[in-house]
């Protein structure tokens, strides 16, 4: 194909079961600040702890839960490494479970507060506001770490080949988490044609041979997929990609 990938449907392992921790627009810019810098406030948290054991504490507290763990690394891990409102779609659109997007913005934003206290993060001075929450990032407790294996990612490269002829992906833009894993959608070809080239470079799997047949190399792409480690290699099991420009200028 000319310019673009067809889109790659990867196990539903790789894709269903991470597509929910999902991340950022490629080329993103940093977060100025994170959750450790305390982004609520005490009395928040409290509003959001009422509308939350109303709402949510059926499901995914107490011994016999119907949801995941929303406390402790696990949850963290799931979506660590992306801005607050990643979480927050994901909670307003899933949640609660019988009647999702039931409830106002104002308390889908208290429940999240209340979620940040939870997990131990600091208060503030502030309340977490819907138009601060694109700007915060989600990390643990030591501050921004690389992202975990298994996490749904993008990022975007040159598509090559190495010596050993497997597809890589060479001068590649930091990664960030991906919310949609099996389609690239226009836009974000559109904003990743302009992502300035990085320094990594990624083994791709679940294309080529019993894959795709790509016909792109050479050209400037965005790959999604999910991240794993081999001999301390990055790679990435794809779940979608396409090419953005035709040169890796």
């Amino acid at each position: 194909m000319a310019n673009r990938f067809a889109n790659i449907v990867a196990a539903a392992s790789a894709g269903g079961a991470i597509l929910v921790f999902a991340g950022a627009a490629a080329g993103r810019q940093a977060a100025p600040k994170t959750v450790l810098d305390g982004v609520y406030t005490v009395a928040q948290a409290e509003r959001g702890a009422v509308v939350y054991d109303a709402q949510c504490a059926a499901c995914h507290d107490g011994a016999d839960v119907n949801g995941p763990p929303l406390t402790g690394a696990p949850f963290v891990d799931r979506w660590r490494e992306d801005t607050l409102d990643g979480l927050f779609e994901f909670i307003k659109t899933r949640m609660p479970q019988a009647k999702p997007a039931s409830l106002s913005d104002a308390e889908y934003v208290d429940i999240l507060a209340h979620l940040l206290q939870e997990n131990s993060f600091p208060a503030g001075p502030r309340q977490l506001a819907m138009d601060t929450l694109a700007s915060t990032l989600l990390v643990g407790p030591g501050g921004p770490q690389p992202l975990p294996a298994g996490a749904l990612v993008q990022v975007v490269g040159c598509l090559a080949r190495n010596p050993d002829r497997e597809w890589v992906i060479t001068r590649a833009s930091p990664l960030v988490r991906a919310r949609i894993g099996d389609v690239v959608t226009a836009a974000e070809a559109t904003a990743s044609a302009g992502t300035a080239p990085g320094a990594l470079t990624f083994t791709l799997q679940n294309v080529g041979e019993g894959g795709t047949a790509l016909s792109a190399e050479g050209h400037k792409v965005l790959v999604k997929g999910a991240l794993n480690q081999r001999a301390g290699a990055g790679r990435i099991h794809v779940t979608a990609a396409t090419s953005v420009a035709q040169t890796c200028g």
